[in-house]
C-alpha cells in the first residue's frame, strides 16, 4: 500500500526525492527549462492512434519520480509530482496521435484537494493554452479529473504542473478528439458530416441529417429520399406525388409535359436522377440528370443548355489559365483535371464540364464562355439563341448565367469583354 503524505511538504522532502532519483539508478530527465524545443525519450510510438501518452518528453523536471509510469493506459503504477522547484511532467501523445479535445488525468495519492495546471503544447513545443485541473481527495485507488482544452488546433504534448507544496501521483493521461462539424468526419453527437457547415444539402449546419435525406460515409454523401417511389408520401389517391429535394409535392392528377408519369409518380425527366430522359433511366454514382442527360458531377460543375437545336460549345477557363473545351476535354494536367464529358452537336444541350469527387479544382476565379455555330437560322438579334449555364459547388447555392447569343463568333481569350463571355465564378 502506498503511504499518504500531509497537506504541506518541506523543502527537505523535495531534496530527498531528488536524491532518490539518483540513488535508485533512475536517469534524471532534462530540467533545463520547459519552454524549449521538445524531444522525447521512450519506446517507439504505436503505429495506430491511441489516446494515451507514448513517452516522457524533455522539460520534465528532476523532482518527478518514476515519470515513465505515467506513459500508457492506467495500470496502477504512477509518477510522483512534488510541487516544488517548478515541478513539471511533460508527456508526448505521439506523432499522428494529437488531441483536439479535453484531457482526462488518472491520479492517486491525495490527502487534501488541490488545483494543478495542464499546459497544452503544439508539436514544436509552443504553448497553445492552459487549463486548471481540479483534484479531489477521494481515498485509495485511481481517480479521474478532466482538464478542459481551451484551443482549436491539435496538441501533441501536455505539461502537468503541481499545486504549491503538495504531492500527487499521475497514473496516465487520456486525450480525446473533439468533433468539428464541417471537417468531413462524423464524430460525437454528429450524425453526418459532409465537409461543410451549411444546411440545405441533406446534412445541416449542426451535422444532423435533414428531413427527406439519408447520409452515409466520411465525408457524408447525402441522398434525397424519393417518397413517391417508395410509397411513403401522404398524397391523396387522386393526387400525383412529385418528388422534390428533401420532400415531395402533391399535385392535381394532370401530369403535363415535360413531366411524365413513371409508375405512380409524376416526374420531370429533365432533372430526375431516377428517370433521366425517360422512365427508369437511372443516373449512376457521381452522375446527375441535366436536361434529360446523365452528366458527371462532383466538386465543381458547369452545365450549359440553349433554346433551340444547334451546335454550341462551352469553354471553361481555370484560374491557372487552362482552357477546357471540346478539343481539350481532359481530365489531365492540361485541364487541371477537369473534364468535358458531354458534347452536344445538334440539340439544345447539355454540355458539361466537371471535376470528379476525387479531384480538387484549383482555387480562384473561373471564366465561362459559350460559342454558337451550325444553327439554322444562325444567331442574329432577330433570331437569338438563348442560353443558361448552371454552376454547382458542393454546399453552396447554384449560380445561373443566362443570356442570348446574337452572332456566331470565335472565342478569343474567354475573359470579361470577350463577345462569347458568359460569366465568372469563384471556387471554393
Amino acid at each position: 500500500m502506498r503511504s499518504r503524505t500531509g497537506a504541506l511538504l518541506s523543502w527537505g522532502l523535495g531534496a530527498t526525492l531528488a536524491l532518490l532519483l539518483g540513488s535508485c539508478g533512475v536517469e534524471s530527465l532534462d530540467a533545463g527549462g520547459s519552454d524549449g524545443a521538445l524531444t522525447y525519450t521512450s519506446e517507439e510510438s504505436s503505429l495506430t492512434w491511441d489516446p494515451y501518452a507514448d513517452a516522457v518528453a524533455s522539460g520534465t523536471t528532476g523532482t518527478v519520480l518514476n515519470a515513465q509510469a505515467a506513459v500508457g493506459a492506467p495500470d496502477g503504477q504512477a509518477a510522483t509530482l512534488l510541487s516544488l522547484l517548478n515541478t513539471a511532467l511533460v508527456l508526448d501523445l505521439g506523432q499522428g496521435e494529437e488531441g483536439t479535445g479535453d484531457l482526462r488525468v488518472y491520479y492517486q495519492g491525495l490527502s487534501v484537494a488541490l488545483v494543478a495546471q495542464v499546459d497544452f503544447l503544439k508539436a514544436d513545443g509552443t504553448l497553445i493554452g492552459s487549463s486548471p485541473l481540479h483534484l479531489v481527495e477521494l481515498g485509495l485507488g485511481t481517480h479521474v479529473a478532466v482538464a478542459t482544452y481551451p484551443g482549436s488546433v491539435p496538441y501533441r504534448y501536455v505539461r502537468l504542473r503541481g499545486a504549491v507544496l503538495a504531492l500527487y501521483l499521475v497514473d496516465a493521461v487520456e486525450t480525446s478528439l473533439r468533433p468539428i462539424c464541417g471537417d468531413g468526419v462524423p464524430g460525437g453527437v454528429e450524425v453526418c458530416d459532409d465537409g461543410n457547415p451549411l444546411s440545405g444539402d441533406g446534412c445541416n449546419s449542426v451535422c444532423q441529417v435533414e428531413t427527406g435525406y439519408t447520409c452515409a460515409g466520411a465525408p457524408s454523401v447525402c441522398t434525397d429520399i424519393d417518397e413517391c417511389a417508395l410509397g411513403t408520401d401522404t398524397c391523396a389517391p387522386e393526387e400525383v406525388c412529385v418528388n422534390t429535394p428533401g420532400g415531395f409535392e402533391c399535385e392535381e392528377p394532370s401530369c403535363n409535359p415535360p413531366r411524365l408519369v413513371c409508375g405512380e409518380a409524376c416526374v420531370d425527366p429533365n432533372t430526375d436522377n431516377n428517370h433521366c430522359g425517360g422512365c427508369g433511366n437511372v443516373c449512376g454514382e457521381e452522375k446527375a440528370c441535366a436536361a434529360g442527360v446523365c452528366v458527371g458531377t462532383g466538386n465543381l460543375q458547369f452545365t450549359a443548355t440553349w433554346s433551340r437545336d444547334g451546335d454550341a460549345d462551352i469553354y471553361v477557363k481555370t484560374p491557372t489559365g487552362r482552357m477546357i473545351y471540346v478539343e481539350n476535354r481532359g481530365p489531365n494536367v492540361g485541364t487541371d483535371f477537369g473534364a468535358l464529358d458531354v458534347d452536344d452537336t445538334g440539340g439544345d444541350g447539355p454540355e458539361n464540364v466537371f471535376w470528379a469527387p476525387n479531384r480538387t479544382p484549383p482555387s480562384g476565379t473561373y471564366h465561362v464562355c459559350l460559342m454558337a455555330f451550325l444553327f439554322s437560322p444562325e444567331p442574329t438579334p432577330e433570331a437569338p439563341v438563348h442560353y443558361n449555364v448552371r454552376v454547382r459547388r458542393p454546399g453552396q447555392p447554384d449560380v445561373d448565367f443566362s443570356g442570348s447569343i446574337t452572332q456566331a463568333v470565335f472565342i478569343e481569350e474567354c475573359i470579361p469583354g470577350d463577345p462569347t463571355y458568359v460569366g465568372s465564378v469563384a471556387y471554393p
